[in-house]
């Protein structure tokens, strides 16, 4: 069943095109696939992060901004904790978190947004962050599309980095 998931998955990603990522391609098939508003990815190191991949657009590329500029937000969290941080209700959350984060991600129109480590082995290397404008818990499919998402995200950085010029 997995494995089915992940083929799945590879299928959107890669397409008829050659196996030469872009990284926005990246970003859009992680909303498409667990059904978001939108996606991004933040590489993290030492407790700090160090850069975005890709975002869906002007919102993402916000959430993103924020969790930098702030240091807090579920990509954050997702890497420091090293699983999935889930906020299905941003504006009404059961547990208050975020206190900086939240006001202005509410204010761009987000409603619940999910953070999952994105690591490779022992290896953590940041967090895909999804996000969408209502609010609402994430189904049961939707969690295990992100989780198998985040880990081809994973994969899919290091081979970006692999094919990049030294110093970049």
């Amino acid at each position: 069943m997995a494995g089915d998931r992940r083929i799945r998955i590879l299928a959107k990603l890669v397409g008829d095109t050659p196996p030469d990522l872009e990284t926005t391609r990246l970003c859009e098939v992680c909303a498409e696939v667990t059904v978001m508003s939108g996606a991004g990815i933040m590489l993290m190191s030492d407790d700090v992060p160090r850069g975005s991949v890709c975002t869906t657009g002007s919102v993402s590329a916000l959430i993103e901004e924020l969790q930098y500029s702030l240091g807090e937000g579920p990509c954050v969290d997702a890497y420091r904790q090293d699983r999935p941080v889930l906020e299905p209700d941003l504006v009404h959350p059961a547990v208050p978190r975020w206190l900086a984060f939240s006001p202005p991600a509410i204010e761009a129109g987000v409603g619940a947004i999910f953070g999952f480590p994105l690591r490779v082995g022992a290896v953590h290397l940041g967090a895909l962050n999804l996000y969408r404008a209502r609010s609402g818990s994430l189904t049961y499919d939707q969690q295990a599309d992100a989780s198998v998402m985040a880990d081809i995200a994973a994969q899919a950085v290091l081979m970006m980095q692999a094919g990049a010029p030294p110093g970049k």
